[in-house]
């Protein structure tokens, strides 16, 4: 639990990470090769591991409220 208070929404763009999940999940298929590309970019950047994990969890935060925006648009257009 600690380690999630230390690297989870930890400087300002972490809210850029969340907001570029959930950007990216209007990008359907092409979202997902935004998250390959944003791994790879992740995975080269100079940080601690866990500091690492905790950008990609907030990345699929913003990926999953993404999804779950799209789905009840979805629902609300075609009912």
């Amino acid at each position: 639990m600690a380690l999630a208070r230390l690297y989870l929404y930890d400087d300002r763009r972490s809210i850029l990470h969340t907001v570029l999940g959930f950007a990216s999940a209007f990008l359907l298929v092409y979202g997902l090769l935004v998250l390959v590309i944003y791994l790879v970019y992740e995975v080269r950047e100079k940080e601690y591991p866990v500091a690492t994990v905790g950008d990609v969890v907030e990345f699929l935060i913003g990926y999953i409220y993404g999804l779950a925006v799209l789905v009840w648009l979805a629902l609300v257009f075609y009912t």
